[in-house]
Protein backbone atom coordinates (compact mmCIF):
# COMPACT_ATOMS: atom_id res chain seq x y z
CA UNK A 1 0.00 0.00 0.00
CA UNK A 2 1.12 3.51 0.04
CA UNK A 3 1.65 4.58 3.29
CA UNK A 4 1.79 8.12 2.59
CA UNK A 5 -1.61 8.24 2.23
CA UNK A 6 -1.93 6.00 5.19
CA UNK A 7 -3.77 8.17 8.57
CA UNK A 8 -3.63 6.75 11.50
CA UNK A 9 -7.56 6.19 11.97
CA UNK A 10 -6.74 3.81 8.99
CA UNK A 11 -4.28 1.92 10.24
CA UNK A 12 -5.38 -1.87 11.56
CA UNK A 13 -6.40 -1.99 15.64
CA UNK A 14 -3.37 -4.42 16.01
CA UNK A 15 -0.99 -1.67 14.70
CA UNK A 16 -2.30 1.00 17.48
CA UNK A 17 -0.28 1.95 20.90
CA UNK A 18 -2.02 1.61 24.10
CA UNK A 19 -2.64 5.34 25.14
CA UNK A 20 -0.48 7.49 27.76
CA UNK A 21 -1.62 9.49 29.87
CA UNK A 22 0.96 11.12 32.04
CA UNK A 23 3.25 8.60 31.08
CA UNK A 24 0.95 5.68 32.46
CA UNK A 25 -1.15 3.51 30.99
CA UNK A 26 -4.94 4.24 30.56
CA UNK A 27 -7.55 2.07 31.65
CA UNK A 28 -9.02 2.23 28.09
CA UNK A 29 -8.53 -0.75 26.04
CA UNK A 30 -5.98 -1.44 23.68
CA UNK A 31 -8.50 -1.03 20.86
CA UNK A 32 -8.55 2.75 21.62
CA UNK A 33 -5.88 4.85 18.98
CA UNK A 34 -2.89 6.27 20.54
CA UNK A 35 -3.81 9.59 18.73
CA UNK A 36 -5.97 11.07 21.48
CA UNK A 37 -6.68 14.77 22.63
CA UNK A 38 -4.09 16.27 24.38
CA UNK A 39 -4.83 17.38 28.05
CA UNK A 40 -5.74 21.00 27.12
CA UNK A 41 -8.85 20.94 25.23
CA UNK A 42 -7.18 22.90 22.44
CA UNK A 43 -4.05 21.28 21.07
CA UNK A 44 -3.29 24.11 18.90
CA UNK A 45 -3.57 26.53 21.49
CA UNK A 46 -1.48 24.61 23.79
CA UNK A 47 1.56 24.45 21.39
CA UNK A 48 1.71 28.01 20.78
CA UNK A 49 0.87 28.64 24.72
CA UNK A 50 3.60 26.63 26.61
CA UNK A 51 5.76 23.12 25.70
CA UNK A 52 3.98 19.88 25.79
CA UNK A 53 5.15 18.66 28.93
CA UNK A 54 4.81 14.57 28.48
CA UNK A 55 5.66 12.53 25.48
CA UNK A 56 2.03 11.09 24.95
CA UNK A 57 0.79 15.41 24.39
CA UNK A 58 4.23 15.12 21.48
CA UNK A 59 2.82 11.76 20.29
CA UNK A 60 -0.66 13.53 20.04
CA UNK A 61 1.03 16.49 17.84
CA UNK A 62 3.48 14.61 15.72
CA UNK A 63 -0.19 12.46 14.72
CA UNK A 64 -1.06 15.29 12.95
CA UNK A 65 2.08 14.77 10.52
CA UNK A 66 2.60 13.90 7.40
CA UNK A 67 4.46 11.27 7.88
CA UNK A 68 3.27 7.69 8.24
CA UNK A 69 3.64 5.27 11.30
CA UNK A 70 6.05 2.75 11.08
CA UNK A 71 4.02 0.16 9.64
CA UNK A 72 5.32 -2.67 12.37
CA UNK A 73 3.86 -1.92 16.29
CA UNK A 74 5.91 -1.63 19.11
CA UNK A 75 5.60 -5.03 21.00
CA UNK A 76 7.63 -4.50 24.37
CA UNK A 77 5.53 -1.55 24.80
CA UNK A 78 4.38 -1.97 28.27
CA UNK A 79 4.77 -4.95 29.94
CA UNK A 80 4.33 -4.12 33.76
CA UNK A 81 0.77 -2.31 34.90
CA UNK A 82 3.27 0.14 37.46
CA UNK A 83 5.80 2.45 36.30
CA UNK A 84 7.93 3.09 38.99
CA UNK A 85 7.98 1.34 42.59
CA UNK A 86 5.90 3.18 45.33
CA UNK A 87 6.58 4.39 48.87
CA UNK A 88 5.74 0.86 50.31
CA UNK A 89 7.53 -1.47 47.70
CA UNK A 90 10.66 1.31 48.45
CA UNK A 91 10.80 0.93 52.36
CA UNK A 92 10.20 -3.36 51.67
CA UNK A 93 13.34 -2.61 49.49
CA UNK A 94 15.46 -0.64 52.17
CA UNK A 95 14.35 -3.05 54.25
CA UNK A 96 15.43 -6.30 52.48
CA UNK A 97 18.53 -4.44 51.28
CA UNK A 98 21.25 -5.97 53.63
CA UNK A 99 19.72 -9.60 53.68
CA UNK A 100 19.34 -10.26 49.99
CA UNK A 101 22.97 -8.38 49.15
CA UNK A 102 24.65 -11.45 51.18
CA UNK A 103 22.34 -13.26 49.12
CA UNK A 104 22.87 -12.08 45.96
CA UNK A 105 26.79 -11.58 46.97
CA UNK A 106 26.98 -15.43 47.84
CA UNK A 107 25.20 -16.67 44.75
CA UNK A 108 27.04 -14.43 42.05
CA UNK A 109 30.52 -15.25 43.68
CA UNK A 110 29.67 -19.05 43.15
CA UNK A 111 28.71 -18.30 39.69
CA UNK A 112 32.01 -16.35 39.25
CA UNK A 113 34.63 -18.70 40.66
CA UNK A 114 32.72 -21.71 38.90
CA UNK A 115 32.98 -19.51 35.56
CA UNK A 116 36.80 -18.35 36.48
CA UNK A 117 37.57 -22.22 36.99
CA UNK A 118 36.19 -23.43 33.85
CA UNK A 119 37.43 -20.42 31.48
CA UNK A 120 41.11 -20.32 32.84
CA UNK A 121 41.29 -24.01 33.41
CA UNK A 122 39.58 -25.17 29.48
CA UNK A 123 39.40 -21.64 27.55
CA UNK A 124 42.70 -20.08 28.00
CA UNK A 125 41.27 -17.42 30.30
CA UNK A 126 40.14 -14.12 29.54
CA UNK A 127 42.99 -13.93 26.40
CA UNK A 128 41.82 -17.49 24.82
CA UNK A 129 38.02 -16.44 25.12
CA UNK A 130 38.58 -12.96 23.33
CA UNK A 131 40.80 -14.75 20.73
CA UNK A 132 38.80 -17.76 19.99
CA UNK A 133 36.60 -15.23 18.01
CA UNK A 134 36.58 -11.62 15.88
CA UNK A 135 35.30 -9.86 18.96
CA UNK A 136 35.29 -9.91 22.73
CA UNK A 137 31.94 -11.54 22.87
CA UNK A 138 30.17 -11.82 26.59
CA UNK A 139 28.49 -14.43 28.10
CA UNK A 140 25.16 -15.80 27.21
CA UNK A 141 23.35 -13.98 29.88
CA UNK A 142 24.92 -10.23 28.93
CA UNK A 143 24.18 -11.46 25.17
CA UNK A 144 20.50 -12.09 26.02
CA UNK A 145 20.58 -8.74 28.00
CA UNK A 146 21.53 -7.19 25.00
CA UNK A 147 19.10 -8.84 22.35
CA UNK A 148 16.51 -6.84 24.48
CA UNK A 149 18.02 -4.01 23.09
CA UNK A 150 17.37 -2.38 19.39
CA UNK A 151 19.55 0.44 18.56
CA UNK A 152 17.60 2.96 15.94
CA UNK A 153 19.35 5.83 14.01
CA UNK A 154 17.87 8.33 11.71
CA UNK A 155 20.13 9.43 8.87
CA UNK A 156 18.77 12.52 7.00
CA UNK A 157 20.41 13.45 3.26
CA UNK A 158 19.80 16.31 1.41
CA UNK A 159 19.07 14.75 -1.35
CA UNK A 160 16.18 12.02 -3.39
CA UNK A 161 16.91 8.37 -3.58
CA UNK A 162 15.56 6.13 -6.21
CA UNK A 163 13.29 3.77 -5.01
CA UNK A 164 14.30 1.03 -7.14
CA UNK A 165 18.41 1.78 -6.42
CA UNK A 166 17.86 2.08 -3.24
CA UNK A 167 17.07 -2.17 -2.63
CA UNK A 168 19.34 -3.00 -5.41
CA UNK A 169 22.08 -1.28 -3.43
CA UNK A 170 20.74 -2.89 0.01
CA UNK A 171 20.62 -6.53 -1.18
CA UNK A 172 24.16 -5.77 -2.76
CA UNK A 173 25.73 -4.72 0.61
CA UNK A 174 23.24 -7.52 2.64
CA UNK A 175 25.35 -10.68 0.21
CA UNK A 176 28.45 -8.96 0.40
CA UNK A 177 28.81 -8.75 4.34
CA UNK A 178 27.10 -12.45 4.44
CA UNK A 179 23.51 -11.64 6.08
CA UNK A 180 21.30 -13.83 5.34
CA UNK A 181 17.44 -12.34 3.72
CA UNK A 182 15.71 -13.17 7.20
CA UNK A 183 18.45 -10.95 9.32
CA UNK A 184 18.49 -7.61 6.97
CA UNK A 185 15.72 -6.50 5.03
CA UNK A 186 15.00 -3.03 3.92
CA UNK A 187 11.33 -0.96 3.14
CA UNK A 188 11.02 1.73 0.82
CA UNK A 189 8.35 3.95 1.57
CA UNK A 190 7.56 7.57 -0.43
CA UNK A 191 6.33 10.38 1.92
CA UNK A 192 6.09 14.17 1.34
CA UNK A 193 8.58 17.10 1.60
CA UNK A 194 6.61 18.57 4.51
CA UNK A 195 7.77 15.56 7.20
CA UNK A 196 10.41 17.03 9.19
CA UNK A 197 13.38 14.74 10.69
CA UNK A 198 12.05 15.52 14.39
CA UNK A 199 8.92 13.90 13.32
CA UNK A 200 10.59 11.11 11.53
CA UNK A 201 12.65 10.25 14.50
CA UNK A 202 10.10 10.67 17.28
CA UNK A 203 7.18 8.23 15.56
CA UNK A 204 10.14 5.77 14.32
CA UNK A 205 12.05 4.63 17.14
CA UNK A 206 8.35 3.19 18.27
CA UNK A 207 8.92 -0.25 16.59
CA UNK A 208 10.87 -3.69 17.39
CA UNK A 209 13.44 -4.97 14.94
CA UNK A 210 12.12 -8.30 15.94
CA UNK A 211 8.78 -8.06 13.69
CA UNK A 212 10.87 -6.73 10.98
CA UNK A 213 14.30 -8.71 10.57
CA UNK A 214 16.74 -10.35 13.21
CA UNK A 215 19.45 -8.48 12.96
CA UNK A 216 19.13 -5.61 10.93
CA UNK A 217 16.66 -4.32 8.85
CA UNK A 218 16.29 -0.50 7.01
CA UNK A 219 13.41 1.52 6.16
CA UNK A 220 13.74 4.42 3.57
CA UNK A 221 11.65 7.29 3.47
CA UNK A 222 11.87 8.76 0.08
CA UNK A 223 10.56 12.90 -0.56
CA UNK A 224 11.46 14.78 -3.92
CA UNK A 225 14.16 16.76 -2.20
CA UNK A 226 15.34 14.53 0.56
CA UNK A 227 15.22 11.22 2.13
CA UNK A 228 15.66 9.30 5.40
CA UNK A 229 17.31 6.06 6.16
CA UNK A 230 16.00 4.80 9.55
CA UNK A 231 18.13 2.07 10.49
CA UNK A 232 17.55 -0.56 13.55
CA UNK A 233 19.90 -3.03 14.71
CA UNK A 234 20.38 -5.62 17.38
CA UNK A 235 22.52 -4.34 20.34
CA UNK A 236 23.59 -8.25 21.32
CA UNK A 237 25.62 -8.65 18.04
CA UNK A 238 26.68 -4.44 16.72
CA UNK A 239 27.30 -1.81 18.79
CA UNK A 240 26.87 1.77 18.43
CA UNK A 241 29.61 2.57 16.23
CA UNK A 242 29.07 -0.53 14.10
CA UNK A 243 25.25 0.46 13.59
CA UNK A 244 26.76 3.43 11.93
CA UNK A 245 29.23 1.67 9.82
CA UNK A 246 26.31 -0.09 8.94
CA UNK A 247 24.51 2.84 7.38
CA UNK A 248 27.61 3.68 6.25
CA UNK A 249 28.29 1.05 4.10
CA UNK A 250 24.85 0.54 2.78
CA UNK A 251 24.87 4.89 1.64
CA UNK A 252 28.31 3.89 -0.11
CA UNK A 253 26.98 1.22 -2.11
CA UNK A 254 23.95 3.28 -2.48
CA UNK A 255 26.59 5.66 -4.82
CA UNK A 256 29.25 3.59 -5.69
CA UNK A 257 27.55 0.53 -7.21
CA UNK A 258 30.16 -1.62 -4.98
CA UNK A 259 29.09 -2.92 -1.65
CA UNK A 260 32.21 -2.86 0.51
CA UNK A 261 33.11 -5.48 3.26
CA UNK A 262 32.67 -4.21 7.19
CA UNK A 263 32.00 -7.43 8.75
CA UNK A 264 34.65 -9.89 10.12
CA UNK A 265 34.06 -13.60 10.46
CA UNK A 266 36.03 -15.77 11.83
CA UNK A 267 38.42 -17.65 9.05
CA UNK A 268 37.66 -14.85 6.32
CA UNK A 269 40.71 -14.56 4.20
CA UNK A 270 39.12 -10.90 3.29
CA UNK A 271 38.16 -9.80 6.93
CA UNK A 272 39.31 -12.00 10.19
CA UNK A 273 40.01 -9.53 13.43
CA UNK A 274 41.78 -11.11 15.97
CA UNK A 275 43.06 -10.42 19.54
CA UNK A 276 47.08 -9.59 19.25
CA UNK A 277 48.43 -12.68 20.76
CA UNK A 278 51.66 -11.39 20.22
CA UNK A 279 51.52 -8.96 22.66
CA UNK A 280 52.75 -10.94 26.00
CA UNK A 281 51.78 -7.72 28.32
CA UNK A 282 48.25 -8.10 27.20
CA UNK A 283 48.43 -12.01 28.12
CA UNK A 284 50.00 -10.81 31.69
CA UNK A 285 47.14 -7.98 32.09
CA UNK A 286 44.64 -11.08 31.56
CA UNK A 287 45.79 -13.64 33.52
CA UNK A 288 44.19 -15.85 36.74
CA UNK A 289 44.92 -13.41 39.53
CA UNK A 290 43.09 -10.06 38.02
CA UNK A 291 40.43 -12.11 36.79
CA UNK A 292 40.06 -13.48 40.28
CA UNK A 293 39.62 -10.18 41.71
CA UNK A 294 37.73 -9.17 39.21
CA UNK A 295 34.94 -11.98 40.06
CA UNK A 296 34.93 -10.80 43.83
CA UNK A 297 34.55 -6.78 42.76
CA UNK A 298 31.81 -7.68 40.18
CA UNK A 299 29.92 -9.66 43.04
CA UNK A 300 29.98 -6.96 45.73
CA UNK A 301 29.05 -4.32 43.47
CA UNK A 302 26.19 -6.77 41.77
CA UNK A 303 25.70 -7.37 45.87
CA UNK A 304 25.33 -3.69 46.62
CA UNK A 305 23.36 -2.77 43.19
CA UNK A 306 20.76 -5.34 43.05
CA UNK A 307 20.34 -6.07 46.82
CA UNK A 308 18.40 -2.91 46.78
CA UNK A 309 16.94 -3.43 43.82
CA UNK A 310 15.84 -6.08 43.40
CA UNK A 311 12.01 -6.52 44.36
CA UNK A 312 11.89 -2.74 42.52
CA UNK A 313 9.84 -1.91 39.55
CA UNK A 314 12.80 -0.41 37.89
CA UNK A 315 14.93 -3.27 37.76
CA UNK A 316 12.47 -4.71 35.05
CA UNK A 317 14.17 -1.20 32.69
CA UNK A 318 17.40 -3.22 32.10
CA UNK A 319 15.27 -6.10 30.74
CA UNK A 320 13.58 -4.25 28.09
CA UNK A 321 10.80 -2.86 29.87
CA UNK A 322 11.66 0.92 30.02
CA UNK A 323 9.17 3.58 31.29
CA UNK A 324 6.06 4.21 29.12
CA UNK A 325 7.30 7.77 30.16
CA UNK A 326 10.66 7.27 27.83
CA UNK A 327 11.35 9.97 26.08
CA UNK A 328 13.90 11.21 23.34
CA UNK A 329 15.00 14.60 21.47
CA UNK A 330 17.53 15.54 19.00
CA UNK A 331 19.09 18.73 17.99
CA UNK A 332 22.04 19.32 15.81
CA UNK A 333 24.59 21.91 14.83
CA UNK A 334 25.12 23.41 11.68
CA UNK A 335 28.44 23.36 10.11
CA UNK A 336 29.10 27.05 10.79
CA UNK A 337 28.00 26.62 14.58
CA UNK A 338 29.94 23.33 14.78
CA UNK A 339 33.18 25.00 13.39
CA UNK A 340 32.94 28.27 15.46
CA UNK A 341 32.79 25.71 18.46
CA UNK A 342 35.99 23.60 17.19
CA UNK A 343 37.62 26.47 17.02
CA UNK A 344 37.49 27.73 20.10
CA UNK A 345 37.77 24.36 22.30
CA UNK A 346 41.10 24.49 20.03
CA UNK A 347 42.26 27.38 20.89
CA UNK A 348 41.76 26.58 24.62
CA UNK A 349 42.93 23.09 24.04
CA UNK A 350 40.29 21.60 25.69
CA UNK A 351 38.98 17.94 24.21
CA UNK A 352 35.40 17.88 22.94
CA UNK A 353 34.98 14.54 24.92
CA UNK A 354 35.30 17.27 27.90
CA UNK A 355 33.06 20.18 27.01
CA UNK A 356 30.25 17.61 25.78
CA UNK A 357 30.16 15.81 29.31
CA UNK A 358 29.64 19.40 31.04
CA UNK A 359 27.93 21.00 28.77
CA UNK A 360 25.36 17.70 28.66
CA UNK A 361 25.62 17.60 32.74
CA UNK A 362 24.64 21.52 32.66
CA UNK A 363 21.76 20.58 30.55
CA UNK A 364 20.69 18.18 33.02
CA UNK A 365 21.07 20.50 35.67
CA UNK A 366 17.93 22.93 34.07
CA UNK A 367 14.82 20.27 34.79
CA UNK A 368 13.37 20.57 37.79
CA UNK A 369 14.64 18.75 40.71
CA UNK A 370 12.59 16.35 40.89
CA UNK A 371 13.53 14.81 37.44
CA UNK A 372 17.20 15.07 38.57
CA UNK A 373 19.60 12.33 40.32
CA UNK A 374 22.27 14.09 42.07
CA UNK A 375 25.05 11.45 42.16
CA UNK A 376 24.62 9.26 39.04
CA UNK A 377 26.26 6.05 37.82
CA UNK A 378 28.23 7.68 34.80
CA UNK A 379 28.48 5.30 32.09
CA UNK A 380 30.59 5.51 28.90
CA UNK A 381 32.22 3.57 26.61
CA UNK A 382 35.38 2.73 24.43
CA UNK A 383 36.54 0.40 21.24
CA UNK A 384 39.00 -2.63 21.75
CA UNK A 385 38.81 -2.82 18.08
CA UNK A 386 41.22 -0.43 16.29
CA UNK A 387 43.73 -0.70 20.30
CA UNK A 388 44.10 -4.43 20.33
CA UNK A 389 42.86 -6.64 17.40
CA UNK A 390 44.97 -7.15 14.43
CA UNK A 391 45.00 -6.02 11.43
CA UNK A 392 45.17 -2.73 12.35
CA UNK A 393 41.89 -1.89 9.74
CA UNK A 394 40.22 1.52 9.91
CA UNK A 395 36.82 1.69 12.31
CA UNK A 396 34.81 1.23 9.43
CA UNK A 397 33.99 -2.27 10.56
CA UNK A 398 30.73 -4.10 11.87
CA UNK A 399 30.76 -6.16 15.29
CA UNK A 400 30.90 -5.05 18.85
CA UNK A 401 34.03 -4.30 20.58
CA UNK A 402 33.04 -2.14 23.08
CA UNK A 403 33.87 -2.15 26.82
CA UNK A 404 31.90 -0.23 29.49
CA UNK A 405 33.49 2.24 31.73
CA UNK A 406 31.86 3.86 34.85
CA UNK A 407 32.17 5.69 38.00
CA UNK A 408 29.72 7.62 40.41
CA UNK A 409 30.53 11.58 40.19
CA UNK A 410 27.64 14.05 40.73
CA UNK A 411 26.23 16.80 38.86
CA UNK A 412 28.19 19.26 39.87
CA UNK A 413 31.12 17.03 38.79
CA UNK A 414 30.38 16.36 35.84
CA UNK A 415 29.01 19.61 34.49
CA UNK A 416 32.97 20.94 35.67
CA UNK A 417 35.88 20.99 32.56
CA UNK A 418 38.21 20.14 35.00
CA UNK A 419 37.16 17.48 36.42
CA UNK A 420 35.81 15.77 33.08
CA UNK A 421 39.23 16.54 31.33
CA UNK A 422 40.91 14.37 34.24
CA UNK A 423 38.80 11.77 33.42
CA UNK A 424 39.03 11.70 29.91
CA UNK A 425 42.88 11.76 30.45
CA UNK A 426 42.50 8.82 32.93
CA UNK A 427 40.07 6.73 30.32
CA UNK A 428 42.75 7.75 27.61
CA UNK A 429 45.59 6.16 29.66
CA UNK A 430 43.64 3.47 30.86
CA UNK A 431 42.65 2.29 27.21
CA UNK A 432 45.65 2.93 25.81
CA UNK A 433 47.99 0.65 28.72
CA UNK A 434 44.88 -1.59 29.04
CA UNK A 435 45.03 -1.09 32.94
CA UNK A 436 42.49 0.08 35.76
CA UNK A 437 39.18 -0.23 34.57
CA UNK A 438 39.82 -0.99 31.09
CA UNK A 439 41.56 -4.52 32.06
CA UNK A 440 38.66 -5.05 34.64
CA UNK A 441 35.88 -4.44 32.32
CA UNK A 442 37.45 -6.37 29.56
CA UNK A 443 37.36 -9.29 32.09
CA UNK A 444 34.26 -8.88 33.44
CA UNK A 445 32.28 -8.49 29.91
CA UNK A 446 34.80 -12.02 28.41
CA UNK A 447 34.41 -14.24 31.12
CA UNK A 448 31.77 -13.13 33.79
CA UNK A 449 29.33 -10.88 31.57
CA UNK A 450 28.08 -9.19 35.09
CA UNK A 451 27.67 -5.53 36.22
CA UNK A 452 25.77 -4.14 38.99
CA UNK A 453 25.42 -0.70 37.28
CA UNK A 454 22.18 -1.95 35.59
CA UNK A 455 20.29 -3.07 38.32
CA UNK A 456 18.45 0.84 38.31
CA UNK A 457 18.79 2.20 34.87
CA UNK A 458 17.19 5.39 35.96
CA UNK A 459 19.97 6.14 37.64
CA UNK A 460 22.91 6.09 34.81
CA UNK A 461 24.05 9.33 33.32
CA UNK A 462 25.18 7.11 29.70
CA UNK A 463 27.31 8.88 27.70
CA UNK A 464 28.84 8.43 24.48
CA UNK A 465 31.10 10.18 22.02
CA UNK A 466 31.85 8.57 19.02
CA UNK A 467 33.93 12.03 17.39
CA UNK A 468 34.46 12.97 13.39
CA UNK A 469 32.32 10.34 11.12
CA UNK A 470 31.95 10.95 7.77
CA UNK A 471 29.22 9.14 4.85
CA UNK A 472 29.92 9.01 1.32
CA UNK A 473 30.18 12.42 0.19
CA UNK A 474 28.25 11.95 -2.72
CA UNK A 475 25.23 12.27 -0.17
CA UNK A 476 25.85 15.36 0.03
CA UNK A 477 26.25 16.21 4.03
CA UNK A 478 24.24 14.00 6.40
CA UNK A 479 23.01 14.70 9.85
CA UNK A 480 22.66 11.58 12.07
CA UNK A 481 21.06 10.16 15.20
CA UNK A 482 21.12 7.36 17.15
CA UNK A 483 19.73 5.70 20.77
CA UNK A 484 18.15 3.06 21.74
CA UNK A 485 14.36 2.76 20.89
CA UNK A 486 11.30 2.95 23.49
CA UNK A 487 12.46 -0.38 24.71
CA UNK A 488 15.53 0.83 27.19
CA UNK A 489 16.39 4.36 28.46
CA UNK A 490 18.48 5.30 31.49
CA UNK A 491 18.04 9.15 33.96
CA UNK A 492 20.32 10.48 30.78
CA UNK A 493 21.58 8.72 28.05
CA UNK A 494 23.99 11.25 25.62
CA UNK A 495 24.62 10.23 22.12
CA UNK A 496 27.15 13.06 19.96
CA UNK A 497 28.62 12.48 16.89
CA UNK A 498 30.26 14.55 14.61
CA UNK A 499 28.77 13.74 11.14
CA UNK A 500 30.07 15.41 8.25
CA UNK A 501 31.18 18.31 10.06
CA UNK A 502 27.83 18.77 12.22
CA UNK A 503 27.90 18.04 15.45
CA UNK A 504 24.52 15.82 16.21
CA UNK A 505 22.91 15.03 19.51
CA UNK A 506 20.11 12.96 20.67
CA UNK A 507 19.41 12.67 24.52
CA UNK A 508 16.65 9.73 25.95
CA UNK A 509 15.60 9.77 29.23
CA UNK A 510 13.38 7.82 31.21
CA UNK A 511 13.15 10.23 33.96
CA UNK A 512 12.41 13.36 32.65
CA UNK A 513 9.53 14.49 30.76
CA UNK A 514 9.20 15.08 26.65
CA UNK A 515 8.81 18.97 27.68
CA UNK A 516 12.08 19.43 29.94
CA UNK A 517 14.26 17.07 28.02
CA UNK A 518 13.72 19.26 25.09
CA UNK A 519 14.40 22.66 27.18
CA UNK A 520 17.58 20.60 28.57
CA UNK A 521 18.41 19.78 24.51
CA UNK A 522 18.12 23.56 23.51
CA UNK A 523 20.31 24.66 27.03
CA UNK A 524 22.65 22.21 25.61
CA UNK A 525 22.69 23.13 22.05
CA UNK A 526 22.95 26.92 23.10
CA UNK A 527 25.95 26.09 26.03
CA UNK A 528 28.07 24.30 23.20
CA UNK A 529 28.30 26.99 21.14
CA UNK A 530 28.63 30.24 23.59
CA UNK A 531 30.67 28.23 26.49
CA UNK A 532 33.24 27.19 23.93
CA UNK A 533 35.31 30.14 24.62
CA UNK A 534 35.28 29.21 28.14
CA UNK A 535 33.74 32.94 29.36
CA UNK A 536 29.88 32.14 28.64
CA UNK A 537 29.50 29.05 30.98
CA UNK A 538 30.65 30.53 33.85
CA UNK A 539 28.02 33.52 33.26
CA UNK A 540 25.61 30.39 32.29
CA UNK A 541 26.14 28.58 35.46
CA UNK A 542 25.64 32.02 37.25
CA UNK A 543 22.89 32.86 35.77
CA UNK A 544 21.41 29.29 36.53
CA UNK A 545 22.08 29.23 40.20
CA UNK A 546 20.71 32.95 40.29
CA UNK A 547 17.10 31.22 38.37
CA UNK A 548 17.37 28.20 41.21
CA UNK A 549 17.68 30.49 44.18
CA UNK A 550 14.82 32.65 42.35
CA UNK A 551 12.69 29.59 42.00
CA UNK A 552 13.49 28.34 45.55
CA UNK A 553 12.94 31.97 46.78
CA UNK A 554 9.47 31.58 45.29
CA UNK A 555 7.98 28.56 46.40
CA UNK A 556 8.72 29.31 50.09
CA UNK A 557 7.33 32.22 49.78
CA UNK A 558 4.40 30.70 48.19
CA UNK A 559 4.54 28.00 51.29
CA UNK A 560 4.82 31.24 53.95
CA UNK A 561 1.68 32.68 52.03
CA UNK A 562 -0.39 28.95 52.25
CA UNK A 563 0.19 29.11 56.08
CA UNK A 564 -0.63 32.45 56.66
CA UNK A 565 -3.96 31.92 55.01
CA UNK A 566 -4.64 28.49 56.57
CA UNK A 567 -3.75 30.37 60.13
CA UNK A 568 -6.37 32.86 58.99
CA UNK A 569 -8.99 30.69 58.07
CA UNK A 570 -8.46 28.92 61.53
CA UNK A 571 -8.37 32.02 63.23
CA UNK A 572 -11.68 33.06 61.65
CA UNK A 573 -13.16 30.10 61.84
CA UNK A 574 -12.80 29.58 65.72
CA UNK A 575 -13.32 33.49 66.36
CA UNK A 576 -16.89 32.40 65.01
CA UNK A 577 -17.53 29.39 66.53
CA UNK A 578 -16.72 30.77 69.91
CA UNK A 579 -18.94 34.22 69.29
Amino acid sequence: PSPSSTTRSDMPITQRRPSLRNGRCSAASTRVSFQEPMKVADSAKATTAKLPMWRAEWDAVHAKGDCPYPPHPPRKYQWLPCTNSGPILNAIGLLMWVPLGIVVFCVSLFLNLWTWFIAYTYHGGAHGLAASTTLPLSNRIIRKLFSLVDVCNVTELPKPWDEAKAKQAFDAFRVRNGFAEEEARILVTTIPDTVMKPEVWHKYRMTDLASTAKVHYVHVLTAPSKTFVVGYTNFRDFDGTSCFNLIKGFVATYYDGEAPLVRPTVGSPELDLRLDTENEELKKKLGALPALRCAVGTSYTMAVQYGRWLLSRELFDAFGCASPECCSVIESLSLEETAKMTAALKARKLKPFAHLMTTSAEAAKIVPKQYQVERPILLTQVSCQSRYYMPKVERNVCGNWLIGLGTRPTLDELSSESWASKFYTGLIEHIESFSGNAAWSFINQTVYGMSGYRANPRKIFWFNNYGLRSMHEGAGGVTYHWAPTYSVATYFLVCCVCVDGRMCITISSSVVPQGELQKAVEHMKKMLIESAAGEALSTARVGLKAASFAAKLRQRTERSCAKLRRSSFAAATFGGAAL
